[in-house]
């Protein structure tokens, strides 16, 4: 695809999945920016899919089903989240000449895995996943990163940032010559509405999680968690921590209260409602878009990691501000994992030393780094120097696995 117009194309966001999620509100917002700069855009989602509910009126919605096919334009892109090929949504009917692009948001994106218990040992790209890919899952293991060079080769893939870069070249040894970095985003600010309002009594301090709780993401959570309780019971403070969110682990949530520790849980909290309700917060403890909504917002944002297994003791946090390569949530197992500078009991010291510079330090750090129009610029310049096509998998045959397909019919 040299050069090629894209206005006169289809740009196609595709993400059928009906829980709430960082992938969804980075598509919802690229498309309605694009929508709003006279670009053709439309959106792949369940009828009752996040994106589907929440996008904007305005946005063409093309619906997915499991059960029939789901033709897409000829003359389109279709961006898709990093997946291994044979995880291409199945309904989909996709000409041979349609342009694809992908955007890896988790270097766990090109991962083969087995289900059960190993599966979230093998997710951090490791000794037990490097055993099984030179054995069992030996063709699937070559067939999904002949499927990373394909896209690399063909420029057609978007990467959030240096950590995952990382931890592909590391996990997949692979080397990534010329990665194209598109630092994930949320909207364009213009001012701080953090310090602009007025605050609550300062009696009880308020802080914040927003996000799905899932497998990568409970491990930090139950730790901000636990280690909030432990500092709330020692200096006697009342804290209330706020967790937005569900998923399937959130069984596993941290549920321990106390005197001055309080737990409040909100299942889903609507995309137009964000902004409001994250201004209730003093602080917020989040990872990926979330932790750009908030610093946005001039909130005091602590960008958290993540990691598949427990959380090492000696794990320290991360100001947003103090994130390097862009990173939105790095793996805490891997070798590219840079650690933090604080404890929480810092975190929360410097917070009631200076809210004020916190909230400021993570407002002029987002609008340098994480503006959509930045990454809206970059996303258009990497899509028209791509050139694959759907041909191009479907001719090495990377769109089919026998072991998968197998694993499928037995479950």
């Amino acid at each position: 695809m040299e050069s090629m117009e894209l206005k006169n194309k289809k740009i196609i966001f595709c993400f059928p999945y009906r829980g709430a999620g960082g992938v969804n509100s980075m598509f919802m917002r690229l498309a309605s920016y694009l929508h709003n700069n006279n670009y053709e855009v439309a959106l792949v989602d369940y009828t009752d899919g996040d994106m589907a509910i929440n996008k904007k009126q305005d946005i063409e919605l093309i619906s997915y089903y499991d059960d029939k096919e789901v033709f897409i334009p000829k003359n389109s892109i279709l961006i898709f989240q990093s997946m291994t090929p044979w995880s291409i949504y199945p309904s989909l009917k996709i000409h041979e000449s349609t342009n694809i692009f992908f955007i890896t948001t988790l270097s766990a994106n090109f991962y083969t895995v087995l289900p059960g218990f190993l599966r979230n040992m093998m997710y951090e790209g490791e000794t037990i996943a490097k055993l099984f890919w030179n054995t069992i899952l030996r063709s699937e293991y070559k067939k999904s990163k002949i499927f990373l060079e394909l896209i690399e080769a063909k420029r057609s893939h978007a990467i959030l940032d240096s950590d995952i870069v990382c931890n592909l070249q590391k996990s997949m040894n692979i080397k990534l010559s010329q990665p194209r970095i598109l630092p994930l985003f949320s909207l364009d600010v213009e001012k701080n509405l953090f310090l602009e309002q007025s605050k609550k009594e300062k009696n009880i301090l308020t802080l914040g999680w927003v996000g799905r709780i899932a497998d990568f993401k409970i491990t930090i959570l139950n730790r901000t968690m636990s280690d909030t309780f432990d500092y709330a019971n020692k200096i006697k403070k009342e804290i209330n921590f706020i967790v937005v969110g569900n998923g399937e682990y959130e069984e596993k949530l941290f549920d321990t209260t106390s005197e001055y520790f309080k737990i409040t849980r909100i299942s889903n909290i609507k995309p137009s409602e964000l902004n409001d309700f994250m201004l209730t917060l003093d602080m917020l403890f989040v990872m990926g878009t979330t932790a750009l909504d908030g610093a946005k917002l001039g909130i005091p944002t602590v960008r958290l990691d993540y990691s598949y297994m427990s959380i090492p003791k000696d794990y320290k946090y991360k100001f947003f501000y103090e994130v390097k390569g862009y990173s939105m949530g790095e793996r805490i197992d891997s070798k590219c994992f840079q650690k933090g500078n604080h404890t929480l009991e810092e975190l929360l010291t410097i917070y009631e030393l200076d809210s004020k510079k916190l909230s400021i330090d993570c407002f002029e750090f987002y609008k340098s780094n994480h503006s959509i129009n930045k990454s809206f610029e970059l996303l258009l310049s990497y899509i028209k120097d791509s050139s694959l096509v759907y041909e191009d998998i479907l001719k090495r045959k990377l769109n089919k696995s026998l072991l998968y397909t197998l694993m499928k019919l037995i479950k």
